[in-house]
């Protein structure tokens, strides 16, 4: 079983919020800043790393994770470069969110303003209002993949 990596980013992106309720009426910033998301990437090459250096713990948690870190001059060369590729990934996703949000907060807080996060409900709303939705706002959400994972 290969170790997956879950990391928790508080970042101003957010399409899941701790409480919905206090984001209704609020602008996208606003509504982002009081939630965090889950970039789950695929740690590939360490399973035999992790038995070794980190014998006992799950290998899909975090613990695993620091553990290895603590060995990191001791990994295999498949696990350290699993390694990089699956920050790497982390990495893109945060900065696909990134450049989404900046590019369709001006439509979110004009045509989304009553929308709370989470589950894809501000991207569906982008989608409802598509006519009057700016095309650099369309092309973000498509580029990044965002634009298909709006609720149905």
């Amino acid at each position: 079983m290969s170790i997956l990596r879950s990391v928790l980013i508080f970042f101003l992106a957010i399409f899941v919020i701790s409480n919905p309720a206090l984001a209704e009426g609020k602008k996208l910033q606003e509504k982002l800043s009081k939630g965090t998301f889950n970039i789950t990437s695929e740690v590939k090459g360490c399973d035999i790393d992790a038995k070794v250096f980190c014998p006992g713990l799950d290998p899909g948690s975090k613990k695993t994770i620091l553990c290895m870190m603590a060995y990191e001059d001791k990994l295999s060369e498949n696990c350290r470069v699993g390694l990089v590729e699956a920050a790497l990934s982390v990495q893109i996703g945060i900065e696909a969110i990134d450049y989404s949000v900046k590019s369709c907060e001006q439509d979110a807080d004009k045509y989304c303003l009553d929308v709370n996060p989470g589950k894809g409900q501000i991207i569906k709303c982008l989608k409802e209002h598509e006519a009057k939705v700016s095309q650099s706002c369309i092309n973000a959400l498509k580029k990044t993949g965002f634009w298909n994972m709006g609720a149905k």
